[in-house]
């Protein structure tokens, strides 16, 4: 039986991670021959070297573990969290191969989830419309969701057009603040009186939750693991910190 791809996330940095690591593998290999073993510098080399060729390949595993298997487990833990009613109008901003989309599209029974991307491959290996829909399909949900095209930043929907807003690991993907905040203030703008919004993202969670409550929204909560949350941020220089903000638009 064929099961979905959802994609590694940020395959370029993934490369990166592991051919750092056999570079620095093969170079400590090297200075073994290369530079005379009784001096004190030589092993110092060889020790740095090997802390650098563990850690890239390490780092290279952990996100690749974590884009295979932990952020699918993920998927439940956050939509579980909603109360679903089953004939939401779901949007899923920045959906990629379609792991929130299908996770909420499974949730609901009257109900459509609609997908929007720029299809980036950067940020996801092999993104695009197709993968969405294949990925739809073979979860069974495909007649309940679309995919289009469009940027979060400018979303093609009129004010309180949706019930629940997710949106996962997509808005960091924005390099400038002022089009992350652009890009939250057009969610909660399609989102509709009383509906849900959930912000999963691994950096800026301080940043978003001040802005989701300046645009008025209520009952925001920041959900992490805090061991988790430290051993992640120290092995990746703080960059790398998974966070589920809820919050709720008043009525």
């Amino acid at each position: 039986m064929k099961k979905p791809n959802y994609g590694i996330d940020a395959p370029g940095l993934v490369r990166f991670f592991f051919a750092a690591g056999i570079v620095a593998g093969l170079a400590c290999i090297a200075t073994i021959f290369i530079l005379p073993g009784q001096q004190f510098w030589a092993y110092l080399v060889d020790i740095i070297l090997g802390i650098l060729s563990a850690y890239f390949i390490g780092m290279g595993c952990l996100m690749i573990y974590w884009s295979s298997v932990v952020k699918i487990k993920n998927r439940d833990l956050v939509l579980d969290q909603i109360p679903w009613m089953g004939d939401e109008r779901v949007l899923d901003v920045g959906c990629g191969r379609g792991l929130m989309l299908i996770g909420a599209a499974q949730r609901l029974t009257s109900g459509h989830a609609i997908g929007i991307d720029i299809w980036s491959a950067q940020d996801q290996s092999s993104n695009s419309p197709e993968g969405a829909i294949d990925n739809a399909r073979i979860e069974g949900v495909v007649e309940k969701i679309e995919v289009r095209t469009a940027d979060m930043r400018s979303l093609p929907f009129a004010d309180h057009s949706f019930d629940v807003i997710v949106s996962h690991w997509a808005v960091h993907n924005l390099a400038i603040e002022v089009d992350r905040h652009l890009s939250i203030s057009e969610m909660v703008r399609v989102l509709k009186p009383s509906g849900r919004l959930v912000l999963c993202d691994i950096e800026n969670r301080d940043a978003y939750a001040k802005k989701l409550k300046a645009l008025g929204l209520t009952d925001c909560r920041t959900v992490f693991r805090p061991l988790t949350d430290i051993v992640l941020s120290a092995v990746s220089f703080g960059s790398f910190r998974p966070t589920t903000i809820y919050a709720r638009r008043p009525t």
